[in-house]
């Protein structure tokens, strides 16, 4: 109860900071811009059994579960619970990430309803409707994932609305447009370190972490490049060329005897995607961190992309900073000649 009241009290601590500096501020539809930290759900139950019984246990172990592929284990999310009183609070209300629990005898059956900008933007609002906590319970295990990438989704992009109001990084994204045609959401701060045919790699560098993005290219050739190792294989091959160690002989390469590489397929801004995390390390040397890369074909040019994200940051929790390298990674759209 004491652990929970300091997380409330530090979630209104910064709703109330922000709201400070933007109480009027409207964009062009009208709506508020939505408030919260980084990575972060509103839970909004009807009472607090519901939170601290069977229904919180469920809701924690899914969209309270650990970042993939992390060396040290982060949530992916951090869980805000308030009762459904609040909610008529601004502060509350402009979250940008709403879950909301309905439980009543008058629903005859139980379903979920999502919204997008509902009293805010941007915002994701999941809210499922139950005569029963069991009732409640099933139709949340149906419609976790696809709720859990609603969410993340979100994350997305209002880290890439941010950039893009104001920090952009308008000489970087225009070397990328005339050497790829390729659209990216590159914040202030990157800057371009390698920019070849085939080949870019930009990079964010500061006195405690680094920051970076690959871009990489080749000819399509057939269905077999989306296969996992395929792309792990030409990942440590390029890695092993174009990203050198700080020391004589040493290189980046895909470390996962103890952490797998995670791979899946997915629907990519549009096009069929295989998405890989994993870790990576030096040979000959000792650093790593985590990597996410997407590859995809742009039938246009007749061509296999690769966009991949990397950092080094020890000592500091990553899960917000790869969060940041997946939202650039996912503002990539091709340009029409």
């Amino acid at each position: 109860m004491k652990k929970q009241f300091v997380y409330l009290f530090l979630f209104v601590t910064g709703i109330l900071s922000l709201n400070s500096c933007s109480e009027d501020s409207k964009n062009p539809k009208g709506k508020h811009p939505s408030s919260g930290g980084s990575n972060e759900i509103l839970i909004i139950t009807q009472n607090l059994e519901q939170w601290e019984g069977e229904i919180g246990d469920s809701i924690r172990a899914a969209f309270g579960q650990d970042m993939p592929v992390l060396s040290i284990p982060e949530p992916e999310f951090n869980l805000v619970n308030i009762n459904i009183k609040s909610l008529e609070k601004k502060m509350f209300k402009t979250h940008h990430n709403l879950f909301i629990i309905d439980i009543n005898k008058k629903f005859p059956k139980a379903y979920t309803e999502t919204k997008k900008d509902l009293w805010a933007t941007p915002q994701m609002v999941v809210k499922i409707n139950a005569p029963s906590i069991e009732a409640f319970i099933g139709e949340f295990e149906k419609n976790k994932e696809t709720n859990l990438e609603l969410f993340r989704e979100n994350e997305r992009i209002r880290i890439i609305k941010s950039y893009a109001s104001r920090f952009k990084n308008i000489n970087v994204v225009r070397d990328l447009r005339e050497k790829y045609n390729l659209e990216m959401n590159i914040p202030k701060g990157y800057q371009i370190a390698v920019l070849e045919n085939n080949f870019a790699w930009i990079r964010k560098e500061t006195t405690t972490n680094s920051m970076n993005i690959l871009i990489y290219t080749v000819p399509y050739s057939d269905t077999n490049v989306f296969n996992p190792n395929k792309i792990k294989q030409s990942r440590n091959l390029l890695t092993k060329v174009k990203i050198p160690g700080p020391t004589d002989e040493s290189f980046q390469k895909i470390s996962d005897e103890y952490i797998p590489v995670q791979s899946r397929r997915i629907n990519f801004n549009g096009y069929y995607a295989t998405e890989l995390r994993g870790l990576w390390d030096l040979e000959n040397d000792f650093m790593g961190g985590p990597f996410l890369s997407y590859t995809f074909v742009d039938e246009s040019q007749n061509r296999l992309i690769t966009i991949d994200g990397f950092m080094y940051a020890p000592k500091q929790k990553k899960a917000v900073m790869l969060r940041e390298l997946e939202a650039i990674l996912w503002s990539t759209k091709l340009v029409k000649n």
